[in-house]
């Protein structure tokens, strides 16, 4: 496949579904380096931006893994398996086990999201939150999330998320209900040095990683976030039902 330029679709996601198809051809089989960014580049005679950007969108699909000073490498296929889960807010969910849940803002910033995630909320305009969790007292999970800014500009300048949930926030002061959503949980090695700082865990341990989004109950998109477990700290439990 080639790069139209005269397309009205983005160059990134041309290139991304170039590389999707090379790899689900087996072009680039698992365990594969990609071409480097500048080959990529040269080869589509593209910016280094739109390389940058479709890497991320294959990354983000659980197609590659960048590693720093590396390169991209063909991630093996993973099975998906769907189950229903309870759509809680953390608070309300960590209380019922008996733990008491803290928060620390770290960030609370009016952005311009990568490509991708701009594709998820609809719109190039975020608020992006970083957060701290802790269970009585203890580090355990590191949670990014971006919200469209046109839906909610106040959430700026709002000082109560370390004292209530964002989604009780967001049904207080919007009337938008978090109602259901698509989440994704899989095992991943932290590549990012201030994830495993924030953890106190090593670069390149293997952590429960989660990335979902979440509608509101008119199915409009609430939020985007990806969160980071910390591996000895959090157990998955899951209640299974069988439909006839």
């Amino acid at each position: 496949m080639s790069i139209e330029r005269n397309s009205p679709i983005p160059l990134y996601f041309q290139l991304a579904e170039t590389l999707r198809a090379a790899i689900e051809t087996g072009a680039y089989p698992p365990g594969s380096k990609l071409p480097t960014e500048g080959e990529l580049c040269e080869q589509y005679d593209v910016s280094r931006s739109v390389v940058r950007q479709a890497l991320q969108s294959l990354a983000h699909d659980n197609l590659i893994e960048t590693e720093r000073g590396r390169g991209a490498f063909v991630l093996e296929r993973k099975v998906p398996i769907a189950l229903v889960q309870q759509l809680d807010p953390l608070l309300e969910s960590m209380a019922k086990a008996g733990f008491k849940l803290t928060t620390r803002v770290l960030k609370q910033e009016r952005i311009k999201p990568p490509a991708h995630i701009a594709d998820e909320i609809g719109e190039n305009d975020a608020i992006f939150l970083e957060r701290l969790r802790y269970a009585d007292g203890v580090v355990f999970l590191v949670v990014r999330n971006y919200l469209p800014y046109s839906r909610f500009p106040d959430l700026l300048q709002s000082n109560e998320l370390e004292r209530v949930s964002l989604y009780q926030y967001l049904a207080k002061r919007y009337d938008a209900v978090a109602t259901t959503g698509k989440r994704q949980v899989e095992l991943a090695r932290i590549n990012e040095e201030a994830i495993a700082a924030q953890l106190h865990v090593e670069m390149n341990s293997y952590v429960l990683f989660n990335r979902e989004v979440t509608y509101d109950q008119n199915k409009q998109v609430l939020e985007y976030y990806e969160s980071w477990h910390h591996p000895d700290r959090t157990r998955l439990t899951i209640d299974l039902h069988r439909t006839y």
